[in-house]
C-alpha cells in the first residue's frame, strides 16, 4: 500500500559543501499528508557525512546505504541527536536521519507515542510509527529512487527503489522518550527489513509479551544506574501515593509505565534479548573507571546470532539528551553491525547464483550419468544381440549340416570310374542299397561268370 505521506519539496542528498569533503549543515525535509488528521505536517532532519559525497558513493546505484535513525527525548530536538552522533556517522560513513516529534499543549515539549512514554502524543494516540516508517523512511528512500527530484546527477544519490530494502541498513537509536520509541521499533509487528540494530538509551519497552515473537536483532542497551526519571528497575503503576513520582500515577515521572502492573528492570529486558538472539549466556565485564573515567558495568551475550550488549552506567542519571558517555564504544559496535548486515546481503545476493550453479552442475552430472547409462544399455543390447545372432547362426549351421547328411543318405551317389583317355564309364549305385541283395547279385554274377 502506497504511503499517504509526501515530500513537500524535492531534496538533493549531496550539496556542494559536503561534496567538497567538508561537514555540511543538516537539511530539513518537510512532509505532509492529504487528509484532515492532526499532525498532518511533520519534518525530519538529514545529515550527510562528507566522505559519502566526496568518494563518489552517490553515483553508485548498488552501494549499501548506512543510516542512523536518531529520535530525540521528551523535550529534545533533532539537532541534539545529530550533534551527539555526528562523529560516529562520519567514522562509519552513515547518514543521520533525525525525525521531529509532536508537541504537548501544556509544556510544548516535543515527544513520541512510544506506548510507555510520553506526554500528549501518548494521550492522543498519535501514530508516530506510521510517521517514522512511512513519513520519514519511505519518503526519504522514495526520493532517493526518484531521479525527477534531482537538479543534476552529480549532486543526488539515486537508489533502485525496487531493491532499496536490500541495500539500506538502519541502526535506530534514541534517548529517554526516543529510547522507548527505538525499543518499540525493535519489537513492533512487521518490523521493516532495513532495521538491523537498535541502541535504546535511557528507555525501553516494559511489556514482556511484546518480545515473544520478535525476530533476532542486534541490540546495545544503555541506562544510568542513578536515573531518577526512568528507573533502571522499571516503571509501573504506583497504587500507593507515596510511591508516585511528582504527581505521576507511576513510580516514574510523566506517567511512564502507568499501563504496567509490574515493573521490568532494564537488565531483565536485556536477558529477554539474549534469548531472542540465541545467546548461550551473558558475560559480565566490569570496567573500573569506564569510558572517560565514568564507571560502567557492561554485559555481552555469548554465541549470539546478533550482537547483544548492555551497559549500566553506575553513577549516571538521566542527562544524555545532548551528550552520551558511551559514544566512543558505539563506533566499533555500529561498524560491526553494518558489516554483518552487508555480508548477509552479499551472501543473499550470491545465493541465487550459487543455486543456479548447483542446478547447472546437477544437470550436467545427470546428463553425463544418463549418457553413461545409455551407453551401457546400448552395449549390453548389442552384446546380447550378437550373442543371440551367433547362437542362431550356429544353430542354422548345425541344422543345415544335419539336412545335408540326411540328403546324403537318401539320394543316390554317383561313382565315376575312368575307362580310358577317350571317355568315362559311370556306374550308379544307390546310396542306401541293401547289402544282402548286393551279395546275392555278386554271387550270381560269379556263378554266371560275368566279369566286368
Amino acid at each position: 500500500m502506497e504511503s499517504s505521506w509526501k515530500l513537500t519539496q524535492p531534496k538533493s542528498l549531496c550539496s556542494s559543501t559536503n561534496a567538497s569533503n567538508k561537514r555540511g549543515k543538516p537539511g530539513q525535509w518537510d512532509v505532509s499528508r492529504g487528509d484532515n488528521e492532526k499532525n498532518n505536517s511533520r519534518s525530519f532532519s538529514v545529515y550527510v557525512p562528507p566522505n559519502f559525497c566526496s568518494n563518489g558513493a552517490q553515483q553508485q546505484q548498488d552501494v549499501t546505504l548506512r543510516i542512523i535513525l536518531a529520535t530525540h527525548g521528551y523535550g529534545g530536538k533533532p539537532a541534539m541527536e545529530i550533534r551527539k552522533w555526528q562523529d560516529v556517522a562520519d567514522a562509519v560513513n552513515a547518514i543521520i536521519i533525525a525525525p521531529m516529534g509532536t508537541g504537548s499543549i501544556a509544556n510544548q515539549k516535543l515527544g513520541w507515542n512510544a506506548v510507555e512514554c510520553c506526554g500528549d502524543p501518548v494521550l492522543n494516540e498519535t501514530d508516530d510509527l506510521d510517521f517514522v516508517l512511512n513519513g520519514v523512511m519511505e519518503v526519504f528512500l522514495h526520493q532517493l529512487g526518484d531521479s525527477s527530484g534531482s537538479s543534476s546527477s552529480s549532486s543526488s544519490y539515486k537508489i533502485n527503489s525496487s531493491a532499496r530494502k536490500n541495500i539500506v541498513h538502519v541502526i535506530a537509536t534514541g534517548f529517554s522518550n526516543g529510547g522507548f520509541f527505538t525499543s518499540l521499533l525493535g519489537v513492533t509487528e512487521d518490523r521493516p527489513d532495513w532495521l538491523v540494530g537498535i541502541v535504546p538509551t535511557g528507555g525501553y519497552q516494559y511489556d514482556i509479551n511484546a518480545y515473544s515473537n520478535t525476530p533476532e536483532l542486534a541490540v546495545f542497551m544503555h541506562h544510568g544506574g542513578k536515573d531518577s526519571v526512568v528507573n533502571p528497575n522499571g516503571c509501573c503503576i504506583a497504587n500507593e501515593p507515596k510511591q508516585r513520582k511528582k504527581g505521576s500515577k507511576s513510580n516514574c515521572m510523566f506517567d511512564i509505565g502507568v499501563k504496567q502492573g509490574s515493573c521490568q528492570s532494564v537488565q531483565s529486558v536485556f536477558h529477554l534479548w539474549t534469548r531472542i538472539n540465541g545467546c548461550s549466556s551473558d558475560h559480565r565485564s566490569i570496567k573500573e573507571g569506564g569510558v572517560k573515567s565514568i564507571e560502567t558495568e557492561c554485559f555481552a551475550g555469548k554465541d549470539c546470532i546478533e550482537p547483544t550488549n548492555f551497559c549500566i552506567w553506575t553513577n549516571e542519571g538521566h542527562s544524555w539528551g545532548g551528550t552520551f558517555p558511551g559514544i566512543e564504544m558505539m563506533q566499533p559496535w555500529m561498524e560491526d553491525v553494518f558489516v554483518r548486515a552487508e555480508k548477509k546481503r552479499s551472501e543473499h545476493q550470491d545465493a541465487p547464483a550459487r543455486s543456479n550453479h548447483r542446478i547447472r552442475m546437477g544437470r550436467s552430472i545427470f546428463l553425463s550419468a544418463s549418457l553413461i547409462l545409455f551407453g551401457f544399455i546400448a552395449l549390453s543390447a548389442a552384446y546380447l544381440f550378437l550373442k543371440r545372432w551367433n547362437c542362431m547362426k550356429i544353430s542354422s549351421k548345425r541344422k543345415k549340416n544335419s539336412e545335408d547328411r540326411q540328403m546324403f543318405k537318401e539320394e543316390e551317389m554317383t561313382v565315376v570310374y575312368p575307362v580310358n583317355d577317350m571317355g568315362k564309364h559311370t556306374t550308379s549305385v544307390p546310396k542306401r542299397r541293401p547289402l544282402a541283395p548286393l551279395l546275392r547279385e555278386t554271387h550270381s554274377k560269379q556263378d554266371n561268370a560275368i566279369i566286368v
